[in-house]
């Protein structure tokens, strides 16, 4: 072999490895669009619920975004019903209001008349439709992960969170909620 050629070869793995290191440190940044509150979630409702203070619970139950981010989080049912039986359990999150600020600017005269703003308020957020069995004096948590689009309108938005025993998701609304009070989940894009 040729000089040459190691020489190329050694600046060709310094190439690769400069990229790599590069493509990593890009990679990290992505992940960090999502502030990522899961397993704090989870040690904070597991501490509530051992206190037995509630059986439904959302953390955070407020939080600041900038555009283009997203949170983790969770929401949390305790299965304490008086009959010690399992039971099945569902989730429902549902807008509840937004700043009068981003009423206006969706045109709208009203956040209830706003369709346009509750449906997108509903794409930004992720969390399972499952019905989940619970055991007695046990708990389960939903993740939930709400983003911001770059472009959304700055101002705080809020949601309703209900819990549902022995319900499936499309029966589980504010009506028929029968676990818990109502919860409310506030995210203020700034």
């Amino acid at each position: 072999m040729s000089l040459g050629f190691i020489v190329a070869v050694v600046f060709a793995v310094v190439l690769l490895s400069l990229a790599v290191t590069w493509l990593q440190g890009i990679i990290i940044g992505i992940g960090t669009l999502t502030d990522d509150l899961t397993q704090k979630a989870h040690d904070t409702l597991s501490e509530t619920f051992n206190r037995k203070t509630t059986n439904f619970a959302v953390y955070p139950k407020e939080y600041r975004l900038d555009p283009g981010r997203g949170i983790k989080l969770s929401v949390g049912v305790n299965n304490d019903d008086r009959d010690g039986q399992p039971h099945n359990f569902v989730i429902r999150l549902y807008p509840a209001m937004a700043s009068s600020d981003i009423i206006s600017t969706y045109g709208c005269s009203s956040f209830a008349g706003c369709s346009s703003l509750n449906e997108d308020m509903i794409s930004w957020v992720t969390y399972s439709h499952e019905t989940y069995r619970i055991q007695p004096n046990t708990y389960r948590f939903w993740d939930m992960t709400v983003t911001f689009p770059n472009n959304i309108v700055k101002g705080t938005y809020q949601y309703d969170i209900v819990s549902c025993e022995d319900m499936d998701y499309s029966n589980c609304d504010r009506a028929t909620t029968n676990w818990g009070s109502t919860l409310s989940l506030t995210i203020t894009a700034q």
